[in-house]
């Protein structure tokens, strides 16, 4: 009896020890199975992930492709992907050559430009350099403002009697404004400060080639020259030097009722302003030339 349960006493230990060992090697191979699948999972998602970006290049890349020349234009898809090859080329073309440095652009990029180098600190030329400019520049933007207020006074004339055109050019000449209406041809220039005898003579001139023009006009031609920065009160003057052609002086307020004091009848009526903005609309013809913004006043 003693050794029968010595003997059996030894069987279950056995039996205890196998059960853990096989239970170990289970739990070790569901820990492999586990991980292996786990680096499987991992590995189709990265695989996918790079299938869609591929697909998503190529889809950028079939919507860049220049279509072939026997596309049918009538088609819907076919018109959509001819305006995007057009596009595409036109960015192209524009493009720097590969020899300059500069390098190309491409279809994302944003249409914000890119800072560029900071301003010099420093100043490089002295205020003696940059002073007769500086001059002709205010000059410039004191004028901008004379004529933006004329034309604000030009824009009261009613439309149907009246045709006022900015910045004609003539001969070569650059005409502030031309006003064509029931009391004749109005040549208008706007002034910062008193003019000179020769500020009055070239517009003048310039009223013949209008004249020239208009071939048949049997209408008055009138000059006109307009202080809108001065002090109000400037009344309609008519001044000229003996023997020379002359112009018509006045303040802003006088403008309106100066175009209108001259006599009606021998201008232009509502016909034909109506056929002359018919005629003036934009059609091809001959490419206008630089004009002569400084002319010659000897």
């Amino acid at each position: 009896m003693p050794i029968a349960a010595h003997t059996t006493g030894a069987h279950s230990t056995l039996d205890i020890m196998a059960g853990i060992a096989i239970l170990l090697w289970a739990l070790a191979s569901v820990s492999a199975l586990l991980s292996w699948l786990t680096r499987l999972s991992r590995r189709y998602r990265r695989r996918t992930a790079d299938h869609r970006q591929s697909h998503t290049g190529l889809g950028r890349r079939q919507r860049h492709r220049r279509p072939s020349g026997d596309a049918d234009p009538g088609h819907a898809e076919h018109a959509r992907a001819t305006t995007t090859a057009v596009e595409h080329d036109i960015t192209r073309r524009n493009d720097p050559p590969p020899a300059s440095g500069i390098p190309p652009r491409t279809t994302d990029e944003s249409c914000t430009a890119a800072p560029g180098p900071p301003a010099l600190p420093r100043a490089r030329y002295s205020p003696e350099t940059l002073e007769p400019l500086a001059q002709s520049l205010d000059t410039s933007h004191r004028l901008a403002i004379a004529e933006a207020r004329v034309a604000e006074t030009l824009a009261g004339l009613a439309s149907d009697r009246w045709l006022v055109e900015r910045y004609v050019l003539v001969a070569g000449h650059r005409i502030p404004f031309l006003v064509l209406g029931d009391t004749g041809v109005l040549i208008i220039c706007a002034l910062t400060g008193p003019p000179a005898w020769d500020e009055l003579r070239l517009p003048a001139q310039v009223a013949e080639h209008v004249a020239s023009a208009l071939p048949g006009y049997t209408g008055p031609m009138h000059v006109g020259l307009c202080r809108p920065l001065a002090p109000p009160g400037i009344e309609p003057r008519w001044w000229c030097r003996p023997g020379e052609p002359g112009a018509w002086v006045m303040g802003r307020e006088w403008l309106t009722p100066w175009i209108e004091h001259f006599e009606p009848g021998h201008g232009l009526g509502a016909t034909d302003l109506k056929r002359l903005r018919q005629l003036a609309n934009a059609k091809p013809g001959p490419v206008a030339r630089v004009p002569d913004v400084v002319p010659d006043l000897d």
